[in-house]
């Protein structure tokens, strides 16, 4: 696949909070992911083919791994990996460098913001998903940051929100 094959009508990227920001317990984890991964179905139900992940830990690595196990279930769901930069796992675990690494081998497209690292990469990566999409799933708690940021362009663009709360999810 080309990233000139995107379209944004049935494009659906994701934002979310890193593994410090989502809940410590596994089961609220368990319950926060079992609702990302209904909202994914759900979007994909509705038509929604291609689906943009920023490949980072925590709630895009979730969202990653969601929409592999859709296309495995014989969805149409194209997974786009949107990195900030080549070298973004660079100051990872060794672990989750590999299962960073086997997530990127499975995608049907990769775009680069940049090069290399600047301070700026992650927002120019975040621009460019919500520039090619016309929904956006977000697992947000209302804390200012790169996520904030990334639903504030959304907004402006008037895409479709969908925010799922990590401390509204019921879980037990």
């Amino acid at each position: 696949m080309r990233l000139e094959e995107i379209h944004p009508a049935i494009t659906c990227c994701f934002t979310g909070h890193r593994p410090g920001k989502l809940p410590a317990d596994a089961e609220r984890r368990d319950a926060l992911r079992r609702a990302l991964r209904a909202d994914i179905i759900r979007t994909a139900e509705a038509g929604f083919e291609m689906f943009l992940c920023g490949m980072a830990l925590g709630t895009d690595t979730w969202a990653t791994e969601e929409v592999l196990a859709l296309r495995e279930q014989g969805m149409p769901a194209r997974l786009i990996a949107a990195l900030p930069c080549p070298a973004q796992d660079a100051p990872w675990r060794e672990a989750d460098k590999r299962r960073y690494r086997f997530l990127l081998s499975q995608a049907d497209a990769v775009y680069t913001a940049c090069e290399v690292y600047t301070p700026y990469c992650m927002a120019m990566r975040n621009r460019w998903m919500v520039e090619h999409a016309s929904r956006v799933i977000a697992v947000f708690d209302g804390s200012p940051g790169g996520t904030a940021g990334t639903l504030s362009i959304a907004r402006k663009k008037g895409l479709e929100i969908i925010t799922i709360s990590p401390r509204a999810v019921r879980f037990g």
